[in-house]
């Protein structure tokens, strides 16, 4: 009996003892249930049942994986091939794959997915995941080939699509990855991530255009992507939509202030927009909320020197290097500002500083370079600009630099090739577009100076300063209609401006409208009594009608404004010349060189004095200086003929004349002066020819001398 009773309680026990397979199931459910620890529990009690189930440690292994422990995961793997490394356990050597992908050892990854795929070649994630870590290893050409397999097996996946388009961009191929994006997009119009990736694609193959629309459309679909508002603002930064990058940057502020090089980009933005004074009262209102960001200072600093403030710039730089010492552009951007307050060793030494912090700096080599074309070192500027250029062959202002370097060597076509490449990298920048007009002035070619011209005023700039240098480049080419009509409008939407007035005035005084003139150059001094282009400027219009006396009042009163501008001594030797006063011109056409030995047709000018002294030897020393200076300007020239006239050398006045012809043939002065001369030489024939080709050119005096000497 005792027995019996023994037998029916051990019984039950027998019953009820779980198998490996009642633990493997128990650990799939709690797996199911995403309690991956508890699965794992229930797993390694399937193991301790029975050691040899390929399954139990498959089964475990996932759920390692799931809890991100990969090295236990690949273990488990491991030893379920161990256990049974035949075609049946195909998972294993995927799932392993898997777990090798995301610990980061992707050539095992490879090898594992290789093995895989030779048993279950139709297995499109198989090829997927193999791409995966081919293109973790770099291998992106492997990677195009593993998805171009597994969309041959699923054709519909946008996925594949998407991945290989990633992939192609990896290898440069943007038109390819492109098309990829496209098909992606056509399956799945609302992943928001490939239209990214396809706007990436176009900013690398140049299309901003469609990266910006592509952008928008991210935007849409999710609101919340900060990247995309970023990329948008360097997109339209790209195809000079300025204003609106302005705008998407500071969204990007407002939602990361932290977003890397949003800052620079913004201001970069407002730079070209041409409204600093925005973008300082914006960025003075960042440096109050940011007191601690060194870059803000910097920026804000950058914005004071485009607008002359110099030594508040300096201020900020200061602050801003207080805060990190090792900010190199910092000490770029304080050796630019010292540098336009003409403190060049200080400068060198802040730009020296710069480079030391930063090597690769390529702005900083421009700004030394810069300064060493300051102290006439061009060896050591062009050194400079070129390594700029060669660690950024981007930087449109080593190439604009580089023409400025041209320009003050007289080499204006070579000035105008820096400035193509410069635009060509920067279209929206229209400094580039009035120094490259300067130089195409200079070597007549006056069509394509006006469509640079033309091109910075349909920018419609909020920048006065711009718009006066635009002026004298303007008068420069001789364009004074348009002068008048750009002037007209800016006066007319700025009338508190006496700036502008005086420019208009000297359209109206290209123009022969002289009485205008004066009344605008009045206009301006009623505004601005101390203006003193406005006084020398109403000197030379009564120096044209021949008002002497009233011509020296108003350039001296200039002088006395600002006793060190070159243009009113050059303006009061004119009126001297007019005076037969030869060594009085002289001497002011000496003041202006003093001031300003940049200023070569002032070489001409006093040689053609020197010639009514007379003093044959320095009028052809000066004026051969200016031509050695500018040797394709006609009008030196056509000076230097007028000289020798004075001193009687009528076959060297020829040969001058006619070299100015060569050089423009479309200079309706150049005509009227040898007409002129040929005249004095009893050549009348000759004479009323080039009186009547300078008239037709447009010249009123030579239409004047063909109705007095050519009937």
């Amino acid at each position: 009996m005792i027995r019996l009773i023994i037998l029916f309680l051990f019984l039950p026990f027998f019953c009820i003892a779980q198998s490996a397979d009642d633990y493997i199931q128990n650990g799939n459910a709690k797996a199911g249930a995403k309690d991956y620890k508890g699965a794992i529990a229930e797993f390694t009690k399937a193991i301790q049942r029975d050691g040899r189930s390929a399954k139990a440690y498959l089964y475990r292994a996932n759920a390692h994986s799931n809890l991100k422990d990969q090295p236990a995961a690949i273990a488990d793997f491991t030893r379920s091939i161990e256990i049974d490394p035949s075609a049946a356990n195909v998972e294993a050597y995927f799932y392993r794959g898997n777990a090798n992908n995301a610990n980061g050892t992707y050539a095992a990854a490879v090898e594992d997915f290789n093995k895989a795929i030779s048993i279950s070649p139709r297995n499109a994630d198989m090829y997927h995941y193999r791409a995966n870590a081919k293109a973790e290893l770099k291998d992106y050409a492997g990677a195009v080939a593993d998805f171009t397999k597994a969309i041959e097996i699923t054709p519909k996946d946008p996925s594949l699509f998407e991945y290989r388009g990633v992939a192609k961009a990896n290898l440069e191929d943007h038109a390819g990855a492109v098309a990829d994006y496209d098909v992606a997009a056509k399956l799945d119009p609302k992943n928001a991530d490939l239209i990214f990736y396809r706007a990436n694609s176009k900013v690398s193959m140049a299309n901003f255009k469609g990266a910006i629309a592509d952008y928008k459309v991210v935007m849409d679909l999710d609101p919340k992507n900060i990247e995309a508002i970023f990329y948008t603002a360097n997109a339209q930064a790209n195809v000079g939509q300025y204003a609106e990058a302005v705008e998407n940057y500071k969204k990007t502020i407002e939602l990361k202030p932290d977003m890397p090089n949003v800052f620079k980009y913004l201001a970069n933005a407002y730079s070209n927009v041409n409204d600093n004074k925005a973008a300082l009262e914006y960025f003075s209102g960042l440096v109050k909320k940011y007191p601690e960001k060194a870059e803000l200072y910097v920026y804000e600093g950058v914005l004071k020197n485009y607008l002359n403030d110099q030594i508040g710039a300096i201020a900020d730089f200061d602050k801003a290097i207080e805060l990190d010492s090792k900010n190199a552009e910092a000490y770029q951007y304080r050796a630019d500002s010292k540098y336009n307050i003409k403190h060049f060793e200080e400068a060198k030494d802040d730009v020296n500083t710069a480079l030391r912090l930063d090597a690769k700096n390529s702005s900083a080599y421009v700004i030394r370079a810069r300064i060493h074309i300051m102290l006439k070192d061009t060896t050591a500027a062009l050194a400079d600009l070129n390594k700029g250029i060669e660690i950024n062959p981007k930087n449109d202002f080593a190439y604009a630099v580089r023409g400025d370097l041209n320009i003050a060597q007289k080499r204006f076509r070579e000035a105008m090739v820096s400035y193509d490449k410069a635009i060509a990298l920067n279209p929206g920048n229209t400094e580039n577009y009035l120094k490259r007009a300067t130089a195409r002035i200079k070597t007549n070619d006056s069509a394509g100076a006006l469509q640079d011209i033309n091109k910075i005023i349909a920018t419609d700039a909020k920048d006065d300063n711009l718009y006066i240098r635009l002026g004298a480049v303007m008068a420069e080419g001789g364009f004074y209609k348009e002068m008048l009509a750009l002037f007209n409008s800016l006066s007319g939407k700025n009338p508190q401006q006496p700036k502008f007035y005086v420019q208009r005035g000297i359209a109206k005084q290209g123009l022969v409208e002289l009485l205008a003139a004066m009344e605008d150059y009045n206009i301006a001094i009623k505004l601005d009594s101390t203006y003193a282009a406005a006084y020398y400027n109403l000197g030379n219009a009564k120096l044209t009608l021949k008002d002497y006396d009233g011509a020296f009042k108003e350039i001296n009163k200039a002088i006395k404004l600002q006793e060190n501008d070159d243009a009113a001594y050059f303006i009061r030797a004119q009126v001297k010349l007019a005076l037969k006063d030869y060594q009085g011109a002289v001497d002011d056409y000496n003041s202006v060189l003093f001031i300003n030995l940049d200023n070569t047709k002032t070489f001409a000018y006093r040689g053609v004095a020197q010639s009514l002294l007379p003093d044959a030897e320095r009028m052809n020393a000066d004026i051969g200086e200016a031509i050695r200076i500018e040797p394709q300007n006609e009008l030196y020239y056509m000076l230097w003929g007028d000289a020798k006239m004075n001193v009687k050398d009528y076959i060297g006045a020829m040969n001058n004349y006619d070299m100015a012809v060569k050089l423009n043939p479309k200079n309706a002065l150049s005509y009227l002066h040898r007409g002129l001369a040929r005249l004095i030489t009893l050549t009348k024939e000759s004479a009323c020819e080039d009186l009547n080709t300078s008239a037709r050119l447009g010249s009123a005096e030579a239409k004047e001398a063909v109705a007095k000497y050519c009937k």
